[in-house]
């Protein structure tokens, strides 16, 4: 069977506009990392991660734990800023102030805490003044104001509007041929930050910091390894959905419930509500990104979505497998 793919371009990806929702976080957390290497031999065996209404520390941890959630905490907002741009409709005045905003306001606090940090000989003499805290709001409120001046252009020609038609298709499927379909969805953002959180974990294991932080993390790895990645299965069955590593639970809707199948570009934020499986009024579904979604329209007037690569095939199948239904019921 050769596959069928579709060239359409994924719902809302703006070109450039990820990369502008991640590179202020990413630079902030370049910084960060450059200045904690800059000052790491001076820094005390436990550091002030987080001062009191007087300037005067009231939290304390290893430098590696302050660097490493200060870093990843940046790197998150960026990646995380990133696969929203590239996922759904931010207004991108509303892009460059999310992006902006919090990269000048972390990436002033945080490399402003370990300079105080590597001036004090132990972590209790650490002095942090309120006017770090002044400084670094200004500066995050100056760069919210300079997002809402800064230039900005329409998406791109073939970005699908509330109008776009659905592609339908059929895989002339012969009598009596029978054909499974397919396909693994993930999401390489999640598997990154899944590495992140299993790092941060070991990180801070290793230097015998809170055990309930580095259990959490390890723990949220653990649950995104396990329901993130899902096998898409399409046949005679209808359409199921697996996780991958598990194998249950199972989801999906059985052929006799399905009417017809067809592709659309599909937004996570805006046609399921979310990211992951979702429920909403009338409509269910799974997506981890932007993209080909393939739509069944079922028996009982709802909907069912699922954004998989090479949705056409999928679709082209069902709705070959629903001809066919329809054939033998009618004979």
């Amino acid at each position: 069977m050769s596959a069928m793919t579709s060239a359409a371009p994924p719902a809302g990806a703006r070109r450039g506009y990820p990369l502008i929702a991640a590179a202020p976080p990413l630079i902030a957390a370049v910084v960060t990392a450059a200045v904690s290497a800059a000052v790491w031999s001076r820094l005390p065996d436990r550091v002030a991660t987080h001062v009191g209404g007087t300037g005067e520390p009231d939290g304390f941890a290893h430098p590696a734990v302050l660097v490493t959630v200060s870093v990843l905490l940046l790197a998150g907002w960026g990646a995380g800023g990133a696969w929203l741009a590239g996922t759904a409709r931010v207004p991108a005045r509303a892009l460059y102030c999310g992006a902006l905003a919090p990269a000048v306001l972390l990436g002033y606090l945080s490399p402003a805490l370990l300079l105080a940090n590597a001036a004090a000989d132990q972590a209790a003499d650490v002095r942090f003044p309120m006017w770090h805290l002044a400084v670094a709001a200004g500066a995050a409120l100056a760069a919210a104001a300079l997002a809402l001046v800064l230039p900005t252009r329409p998406a791109p020609e073939g970005e699908r509007g509330d109008g776009a038609a659905p592609r339908t298709s059929t895989l002339g499927l012969r009598p009596g041929e029978r054909v499974v379909w397919q396909r693994t969805v993930h999401s390489w953002l999640l598997t990154a930050l899944q590495g992140a959180m299993v790092i941060a974990a070991v990180l801070i294991a290793a230097v015998g910091g809170d055990t309930g932080a580095w259990i959490v993390l390890l723990g949220g790895a653990v649950i995104l390894a396990l329901t993130t990645r899902v096998r898409v299965s399409a046949g005679e069955f209808g359409l199921a959905l697996r996780p991958a590593l598990l194998g249950v639970p199972r989801l999906g809707v059985p052929l006799d419930r399905i009417a017809a199948a067809e592709v659309r570009p599909t937004s996570p934020l805006k046609d399921l509500g979310g990211w992951g499986y979702r429920i909403t009024a009338g409509r269910r579904g799974f997506a981890v990104r932007s993209g080909d979604g393939l739509w069944l329209e079922l028996t009982d007037g709802k909907q069912y979505v699922v954004v998989v690569d090479d949705a056409r095939t999928a679709a082209a199948l069902l709705n070959d497998l629903i001809a066919r239904r329809s054939a033998h019921s009618e004979g």
